[in-house]
């Protein structure tokens, strides 16, 4: 009796504590402190004339070049040129295209680290309505060291949301 008692006591105990742990889970209490004080400038990603960017989404690669002025484009693994356009220094509660960043937790932010480009994989360059989105947030943290700038954010296929990210490669040369 004594046995069944304590095994009672043991599964109880543990199904108390794994709801506990459900409901609240433990945070550490790492406070995040922003390195970056100031807002991100648009020199800072595109450098002088432009920036060029390794990106990777949902299993594709590519070259990603940013010119200044808001057009660019996406070379895929074939050496296909796709146009762009892009947004940049925005933040996640601005409307691009219709929609806020997926950020957007109706707070805002000074940093304007959001940038969304829109890729016209189609070749349609009069119908922007088939534009496949990339929307991202440039990393603040690591902005000023060349080898570690990113850019991690969501793209959509057919309404669906998949990831891409986006690592510094150079400049642009003048």
């Amino acid at each position: 009796m004594g046995k069944i008692l304590l095994v009672s006591i043991v599964l109880f105990s543990t199904l108390i504590f794994a709801q506990v742990g459900q409901i609240q889970p433990v945070k550490p209490s790492i406070p995040f402190v922003p390195l970056l004080s100031t807002k991100v400038q648009e020199v800072d990603v595109l450098g002088p004339y432009g920036s060029v960017w390794k990106i990777y989404w949902d299993g594709w690669e590519g070259t990603l070049v940013f010119f200044k002025g808001g057009t660019g484009y996406i070379e895929d693994a074939n050496k296909t040129r796709y146009n762009l356009t892009y947004a940049i220094l925005k933040n996640p509660q601005d409307n691009i295209s219709g929609m806020t960043g997926p950020g957007y937790t109706g707070k805002g932010s000074t940093l304007g680290h959001r940038i969304v480009f829109l890729v016209d994989f189609a070749n349609t360059p009069n119908n922007t309505q088939d534009d496949q989105r990339f929307d991202g947030y440039i990393f603040t943290q690591t902005l000023k060291v060349s080898n570690k700038r990113a850019i991690a954010g969501i793209t959509w296929w057919d309404s669906i949301p998949f990831g891409f990210y986006a690592t510094f490669w150079y400049d642009v040369p003048g």
